[in-house]
C-alpha cells in the first residue's frame, strides 16, 4: 500500500478528546472512484478503487451515468476498514463536464464528461456571438468542445424540454457532495473557472454572455473556496457509506486543482504534469498570463485566489494504453515496454500524433486525430510502442515550450498520475524536456493528497494549504536528462510540430 509521508507535526484535537483523527477523500476520475483515507499526519491508512464504464454513444461522445458515482462510492469506501475518527471529507473529480439536474437533484441527462466533442457547432455559434478574443478576455480561457458551456448550449438546442426543467448545471463531485449532504446547487472557484462561462476577473459567472445565450443565472451553481466546508454528512448518506453522521464535508476541487497540491506547488516556476487518461501541465500564478494566441487554460486554485496556468494533451493514457492493447498479443506491458526501451529514440523516424480526441493545447481542435508517421514494412510493435510514447512526451513538450514563450521559468518539474507506472514514459519525457523530473512517490495518490489539504484547511488542521505542505516529509526519485538522448529528442520535436499543420486540412476534411 501506497504511504504517504505525512503533512502535520502531531494530532489536531477538534473536541479536545479524540486522540487520532483522519480524513477520507472521494475522488471522482474518469475510469473509477478513488478514496483514501489519510491520518492527521497525511499518512495513508487506507484506499480502495471501484470502476464504472464510460458510453460512447457516437463518435465524439462521452458520457456517464452519476448514479454509478455513487454506487461505486459506497462500494469503495464499505471496502475500507470501518473508522470512527473522520473529521472531514474532502472532493475531487475530472472537470469540464456538464450534468444538469432538476430541483430534487436528479440527473436529467447523462453526465457529459470532459473527453466529448460533441459540441463543435455551439462553440462555432459562441465565436459568432462573442468573436475567440472577447471569450478569452471574460474567461481566461479558449472556448472549446471540451468545456462545460458549449455541452449545455447542446442540450438546450437538442433537448429543449430537458433544459427547461434544468435547476442546475454542475459537475460530477458537485453531485457527490449533494449525495453526501442533502445540499444542492453549488461548485467551487477551480471548477467554475473551466466551464466556459466564469469571468476570471469579475470572479463570478459572466451575466452578459449568460444572458445573451439564453442561459439562467440561477441554473449557475453558487462558487465556494475548495477548502470551506458545504454541509455535514446526512443520516441517510451515512448510513449507506457506513460513517458516522455530521462529518464535515468540503466542497472540494476538481482533479487537477487538487493534483497542483497534492503535488506539493506553491510558488511560480514549480510545474507538474499530470499523466491520467488525459495529461495536463500546471504551475500556479497571481493571474492569468496573457497570450494572445489563446493557447493555454486557466483556473482557480483550491483558496480561490492564485489561478493555475494549464496546458492540457486530450489523449495521454489514453493513447499509450490504446497502443498496448493493440499491440500486445498475449505479452504484458512490462515485457512490451522492455522491447520499447531497447529501440532507440526517434523509433526509427517513425512519428504518432495522440489525437485520439482531438486536442486541446496548443490547437483546440475537436477535428483533430490520431496519425503515424513514418511507417514501413520494417516496422515493429516495439517501435509503434515508442513512437506512442514519444508523441505523448512531445505533446507534454508543445505545452512545456509555451511556458518559456511567455516569460515563465521552469525551476522545478514534477510528473505524477495513473499513467506513471512504468520508468519508460517518465524517462523518455525527462529527455524530451531536457529538465529533471522529479517522480512523484505515490503517482496515483497526489489528486486525494491535494483534496485532503483542503478538507484539512477547512476543519482548521491548517491556516493555510501552503502551511500544510510545509509539512510534509516525501522522499522523491529525481531523473536526469541524457545529453545524446536529449540532442536527439530536439531534433524529433521539430519534426513532430510539423505534422499537425501538414494534417490540419485532412481533419477537416475528414470532419465534413
Amino acid at each position: 500500500m501506497d504511504v504517504p509521508e505525512g503533512f502535520g507535526k502531531g494530532t489536531y484535537r477538534r473536541s479536545g478528546q479524540r486522540m487520532s483523527e483522519s480524513l477520507l477523500v472521494l475522488d471522482i476520475g474518469t475510469t473509477s472512484v478513488k478514496v483514501a483515507c489519510f491520518d492527521s499526519k497525511g499518512l495513508l491508512l487506507g484506499s480502495a478503487s471501484e470502476t464504472y464504464p464510460t458510453l460512447h454513444p457516437h463518435p465524439d461522445w462521452a458520457e456517464q451515468d452519476p448514479h454509478e458515482y455513487w454506487v461505486a462510492t459506497i462500494k469503495a469506501v464499505q471496502s475500507l476498514p470501518k473508522r470512527d475518527d473522520i473529521v472531514a471529507i474532502g472532493l475531487s473529480a475530472h472537470m469540464n463536464g456538464a450534468l444538469i439536474v432538476d430541483a430534487t437533484g436528479e440527473p436529467l441527462y447523462p453526465h457529459i464528461i470532459h473527453s466529448d466533442v460533441r459540441s463543435t457547432k455551439q462553440c462555432q455559434l459562441l465565436e459568432e456571438i462573442w468573436g475567440r478574443a472577447q471569450i478569452y478576455h471574460k474567461t481566461s480561457n479558449p472556448i472549446a468542445a471540451h468545456l462545460s458551456l458549449p455541452k449545455l448550449l447542446w442540450l438546450k438546442e437538442n433537448h429543449p424540454s430537458l433544459f427547461h426543467r434544468t435547476a442546475w448545471v454542475l459537475n460530477g463531485k458537485d453531485w457527490i457532495r449533494f449525495k453526501l449532504t442533502g445540499k444542492i446547487g453549488t461548485t467551487d472557484f477551480s471548477d467554475a473557472s473551466l466551464t466556459g462561462l466564469f469571468n476570471s476577473g469579475q470572479k463570478r459567472w459572466d451575466e452578459e454572455m449568460a444572458s445573451s445565450l439564453g442561459i439562467p443565472l440561477s441554473m449557475l451553481p453558487e462558487a465556494h473556496a475548495s477548502t470551506a466546508i458545504a454541509g455535514v454528512l446526512s443520516p441517510e448518506a451515512a448510513r449507506l457509506l457506513g460513517l458516522q453522521q455530521g462529518i464535515p464535508v468540503s466542497y472540494g476541487g476538481g482533479d487537477a486543482a487538487c493534483a497542483t497540491r497534492g503535488a506539493l506547488v506553491t510558488t511560480s516556476g514549480e510545474a507538474y504534469a499530470a499523466i491520467g487518461s488525459s495529461a495536463w501541465v500546471s504551475m500556479l500564478s497571481k493571474e492569468p498570463i496573457p497570450d494572445g494566441r489563446m493557447r493555454m487554460q486557466h483556473f482557480f486554485d483550491l483558496e480561490g485566489e492564485r489561478v493555475n496556468v494549464c496546458g492540457t494533451v486530450q489523449s495521454a493514457g489514453i493513447a499509450t494504453d490504446w497502443a498496448l492493447g493493440l499491440l500486445s498479443q498475449g505479452q504484458s506491458r512490462e515485457e512490451l515496454e522492455r522491447q520499447a526501451a531497447d529501440v532507440r529514440p526517434g523509433s526509427s523516424n517513425v512519428l504518432f500524433l495522440p489525437y485520439l480526441m482531438g486536442e486541446r493545447t496548443p490547437h483546440w481542435d475537436p477535428c483533430a486525430r490520431g496519425a503515424y508517421i513514418g511507417l514501413s514494412p520494417s516496422t515493429d510493435a516495439a517501435t509503434l510502442l515508442r513512437a506512442t510514447y514519444e508523441g505523448v512526451a512531445f505533446a507534454l513538450g508543445e505545452c512545456v515550450s509555451i511556458y518559456e514563450e511567455l516569460g515563465l521559468p521552469l525551476k522545478k518539474f514534477t510528473l505524477l498520475g495513473g499513467a506513471m507506472r512504468g520508468t519508460l514514459l517518465a524517462a523518455i519525457i525527462t529527455n524530451v524536456l531536457g529538465h529533471s523530473v522529479h517522480m512523484h512517490r505515490w503517482p496515483t495518490q497526489a489528486t486525494a493528497l491535494g483534496a485532503a489539504f483542503a478538507a484539512a484547511v477547512g476543519v482548521g488542521l491548517y491556516k493555510t494549504i501552503e502551511e500544510a505542505i510545509a509539512d510534509v516529509v516525501m522522499q522523491d526519485t529525481i531523473l536526469t536528462p541524457d545529453e545524446e538522448m536529449v540532442a536527439s529528442y530536439k531534433v524529433y520535436f521539430e519534426h513532430y510540430r510539423c505534422l499537425y499543420p501538414a494534417l490540419q486540412q485532412i481533419f477537416q476534411l475528414q470532419n465534413r
